[in-house]
């Protein structure tokens, strides 16, 4: 039951960011032991993480506002990732993906929910700096407490 309970909690969460905009699979069915959901990738092969794909630093910049993006919306819904990392954000098609939310937690809820987030912001922050965009995790922070800016 709490393993049924957990993957209804993911699947509501996911398709509750899907439906706002947010960059993650499109859920499309939750069952006992799993959740079905869009594939991103090709037919040789799925999509790989940002951690795989060396980036232009253009490309970098760009992707780095979808991220922000991303972020704003799962935080405008009170959501924490958990494990946000460059192995957690999928490249393909000159798009983002997160993935892997089991853990994500909820603001307000968790007493650690800020620090969850600090550490999320620092692992983003650490790979695109590395990626030649400036990034602190603690202005980050600052700029995702408005609210996200429309989808273009």
């Amino acid at each position: 039951v709490q393993h049924q309970s957990w993957l209804l909690y993911e699947y509501t969460t996911l398709r509750t960011l899907w439906e706002k905009g947010a960059a993650v699979p499109r859920p499309v069915a939750v069952g006992e032991n799993a959740i079905l959901m869009s594939f991103h990738g090709d037919d040789s092969r799925g999509a790989p993480t940002l951690v795989e794909v060396d980036l232009a630093p253009d490309e970098a910049r760009r992707l780095f506002a979808d991220v922000r993006r991303t972020l704003a919306i799962l935080l405008a819904e009170g959501v924490v990732h958990g494990d946000l990392s460059a192995y957690n954000i999928l490249y393909h098609d000159g798009a983002i993906t997160f993935i892997d939310f089991p853990q994500v937690v909820r603001l307000g809820e968790n007493p650690h929910a800020e620090a969850i987030l600090a550490r999320d912001l620092t692992r983003i922050c650490d790979f695109f700096s590395r990626a030649g965009v400036p990034c602190d995790p603690v202005s980050l922070r600052r700029e995702l407490a408005a609210p996200p800016e429309p989808r273009s």
